[in-house]
């Protein structure tokens, strides 16, 4: 029962992607100065002060120790080394150039981040601005509106139709807010279990990939790790069935590896890649929702000349420099479309706020 648990907390370990990118450089700098294997992690423990990576790093010095190869050791801790990573490493066994495959991996993070920071960079103004701006209306119609309508019963002012709208909110507010907050959170966790558990989060995905603008933000940055994985494994000598169903893996999307994977099945029939990437040929006879047709050409050229791995690396750095300018783009229309829409409710509020003053004074 303990070994088990154990286990199992091993294998629910994670770090972040900057402390696996700095664990891989430092691991990649000391192979590249010809260090042996076990004495460049015990360096790296000496260095490191993160209890959780030496408590890591301790346990693989152990399988390595007890003549468990590195792959193996990696395995333990699948949140942290992927499948693509275990890919590369099992291929050192074989080629005898680990410090490559380890840079191989580094490069992979750090690309992989660099494309999750401009996805989110394009998301952060919008929903500062929409939260403060939400949570600054909610309070102006919970502590403020009740003091106008307070003044206007009073006054005995007949409200206009804006006005009683906006009192009737304000009312409704005061007397559910503790409802509301309640259902947000409902809401916050079921989409969490809905985009996390293995059962629904391919229709998360496929929910993500058809979201308006963003879409294409979305889509680009998975194509762009899609053909920089696959170069990788191929450059290392992975064959492409086995380098699909990893890249399919290392998308983090299960509706992408869905469809490679489908792909892949075909493949093995013989059937050309770059006709099941260009046709959905499953559905109908039109273009691959998933694969533009810019990538089905370079599947096409690899085909008939056997050159694909530079083309791919091409075609990932073409969309990492397009990812920039959608994220530019995207900023640039997003943000006076929030302003302006908070601008419009701020000035309804006011106008409710007002109407009856205006009333007053005409009958004064």
């Amino acid at each position: 029962m303990e070994l088990e648990k154990l286990l199992h907390n091993k294998r629910n370990v994670k770090i972040s992607s900057k402390e696996k990118i700095n664990l891989l450089e430092q691991l990649s700098s000391l192979l590249k100065s010809w260090i042996p294997l076990i004495n460049c992690f015990k360096i790296i423990v000496y260095q490191t002060k993160s209890k959780k990576i030496k408590d890591i790093l301790e346990e693989i010095i152990n399988k390595l120790n007890k003549w468990d190869n590195l792959e193996s050791a990696f395995k333990n801790y699948p949140n942290i080394f992927w499948t693509f990573d275990l890919s590369l490493i099992n291929m050192w066994e074989i080629t005898g150039k680990l410090w490559e495959s380890i840079e191989n991996i580094k490069i992979k993070e750090e690309k992989n981040k660099e494309l999750k920071s401009k996805i989110v960079a394009a998301l952060i103004y919008p929903s500062v601005v929409i939260s403060l701006s939400i949570t600054m209306i909610c309070i102006f119609m919970i502590y403020v509106i009740p003091k106008i309508e307070d003044m206007y019963r009073d006054a005995k002012v007949n409200l206009p139709d804006l006005t009683n709208n906006v009192i009737k909110a304000s009312r409704f507010l005061q007397e559910n807010y503790i409802y509301i907050i309640l259902l947000l959170i409902i809401i916050i966790f079921c989409i969490h279990i809905f985009k996390t558990h293995k059962k629904t989060k391919i229709y998360w995905d496929k929910f993500i990939l058809r979201i308006p603008i963003f879409w294409i933000l979305i889509k680009k940055k998975i194509i762009a790790q899609f053909t920089r994985n696959l170069w990788t494994l191929l450059k290392n000598w992975v064959i492409i069935n086995k380098s699909l169903d990893i890249t399919s893996i290392s998308l983090e999307n299960d509706a992408y590896e869905k469809k490679i994977k489908q792909i892949n099945s075909r493949v093995s029939k013989w059937i050309e890649l770059s006709h099941l990437m260009w046709i959905n040929e499953i559905k109908s006879w039109k273009e691959n929702f998933y694969f533009p047709i810019e990538l089905s050409s370079v599947v096409k050229i690899w085909e008939e000349t056997g050159k694909m791995a530079d083309l791919l690396l091409r075609l990932s750095i073409k969309n990492t420099k397009e990812i920039d300018s959608i994220v530019k783009n995207v900023q640039t229309t997003i943000e006076p479309l929030v302003i302006v829409i908070v601008w419009l409710v701020i000035w309804t509020l006011i106008m409710a706020i007002m109407l009856p003053f205006f009333n007053m004074v005409n009958v004064i």
